[in-house]
């Protein structure tokens, strides 16, 4: 069974995933081959976990964004701020960028490379196409300029062909003497 794990309070509670459901989340294949590398070597139980804490057990994501995440953060420049400590009066630079945003940025790289509503919906593992559509139906590009040169073209080529079928079929009369 897949399990998440919610902290509450400092505490950890395991329970099942918020849709009951497991899915698939595809990745590139250089993605995978590097998660391979950091995989090599380690235990491969149904317990074990892909990203545990660096002293083992599961990790805490409040704790891991706040001394990895958002430093790395600051150190790419994205969504940096500048605060005044207010303990020590020192300037401290910090990222408004959070954990969760990782996962609109997903969805933005899917739309842009052309993914299909039905695509970003499986890889979010959102319940339906219209909570994607809600979410981001923004980010997918209008096609309607598009559709209309198609459908120009789909007219031209019916007008074609009645054209072509409203004539009748041409009748040719062949020499009396053809095949004697």
């Amino acid at each position: 069974m897949i399990e998440a794990a919610t902290e509450v309070d400092g505490h950890l509670h395991w329970g099942p995933i918020k849709t009951h459901e497991g899915r698939t989340v595809r990745l590139p294949r250089s993605i995978c081959e590097e998660l391979g590398v950091q995989l090599a070597g380690r235990p491969h139980g149904p317990d074990d976990l892909v990203f545990p804490a660096p002293l083992g057990g599961p990790m805490r994501w409040g704790k891991w964004a706040r001394r990895y995440f958002k430093p790395a953060a600051v150190r790419a420049g994205l969504f940096v701020t500048r605060e005044v400590d207010p303990k020590t009066g020192q300037v401290v630079m910090s990222s408004a960028l959070r954990v969760y945003d990782l996962r609109h940025t997903c969805a933005s790289l899917l739309i842009a490379q052309g993914a299909s509503v039905k695509a970003v919906q499986a890889q979010l593992g959102h319940a339906t196409a219209s909570i994607t559509l809600d979410t981001y139906g923004h980010l997918f590009p209008s096609e309607l300029e598009a559709l209309a040169d198609r459908l120009e073209q789909v007219r031209t080529a019916a007008l074609a062909n009645r054209e072509r079928t409203q004539r009748g079929p041409a009748v040719v009369t062949l020499a009396e003497t053809a095949g004697r």
